[in-house]
C-alpha cells in the first residue's frame, strides 16, 4: 500500500483458527482486496501456503473473497450467487452442487434460495456470500471487515460451515478487534 510500511501477514493454508488483521477502514479493504486479488499490490508477496499467487488473477488464487456487505450480485437470485463462480466447472458440477446444498442447510439460505438480494435480510445477504466464497473450496478465505451488528458474531457464522476436513479454508479477517472471533490471533496494521 503506497505510503505505508510493508505488511506481512502469515497463516498455514487450511488454518483452523481465523487471522484477524487490525487496520484503520481503508487498510483493511485495501489489503484485503490486494490479498484476493482484486487490486494490486504495490509491492510485496501474496502467498497461499507455499505458492506466490501475487501475479495471478483471483480466479486462480484459490482464495474465497467476502468483501463488506457481502456484495451478492442484484440481478441473481440467491442461487445463481452460490453457483455463480462454480457453475462452467463441468467435471466437478455434481461435487460443488452437493456443497453448495450442504452451505445452504449449513447456513440456513433454504427459504431464500429463489429471492434477490433487494429481498432478504443484510444477515441471510452476508449468509449468502459467504457460501458463494467457499463453494469453490477455496484454501484461504479472506473476510473484509465484517459487521457484527449485520451477520452476528464472526464465529458463530464461521461455526456454521462444517465443511469437509481437506476443504477447510484458511480464513483472514480484515477489520478492527470488534470483528475478532474468541481466541483468534490478531496481526496489527498500524498507518
Amino acid at each position: 500500500m503506497p505510503g505505508r510500511d510493508p505488511v506481512k501477514v502469515s497463516f498455514a493454508a487450511r488454518e483452523a483458527d481465523p487471522v484477524v488483521v487490525t487496520a484503520g477502514a481503508d487498510a483493511a479493504t485495501a489489503l484485503a482486496r490486494a490479498v484476493a486479488g482484486l487490486a494490486p499490490a504495490v509491492s510485496g508477496q501474496v502467498l497461499v501456503g507455499d505458492r506466490d499467487v501475487t501475479a495471478l488473477p483471483p480466479g486462480a488464487r484459490q482464495i474465497g473473497y467476502v468483501p463488506r456487505g457481502g456484495a451478492l450480485l442484484p440481478h441473481l437470485t440467491v442461487r445463481q450467487n452460490i453457483e455463480y463462480l462454480v457453475w462452467r466447472q463441468e467435471s466437478v458440477h455434481e461435487i460443488v452442487r452437493g456443497w453448495a446444498s450442504t452451505l445452504v442447510y449449513q447456513l440456513e439460505l433454504g427459504p431464500v434460495l429463489e429471492q434477490r438480494p433487494h429481498e432478504i435480510t443484510a444477515q441471510q445477504r452476508m449468509r449468502g456470500a459467504l457460501a458463494r466464497a467457499v463453494v469453490s473450496m477455496p484454501e484461504a478465505l479472506v473476510l473484509e471487515r465484517p459487521d457484527p451488528a449485520v451477520c452476528g458474531p464472526l464465529d458463530d457464522l464461521l461455526a456454521r460451515i462444517e465443511s469437509p476436513v481437506s476443504a477447510a479454508p484458511a480464513t483472514a479477517v480484515f477489520g478492527d478487534r470488534s470483528v475478532a472471533p474468541d481466541g483468534a490471533r490478531t496481526v496489527a496494521v498500524t498507518p
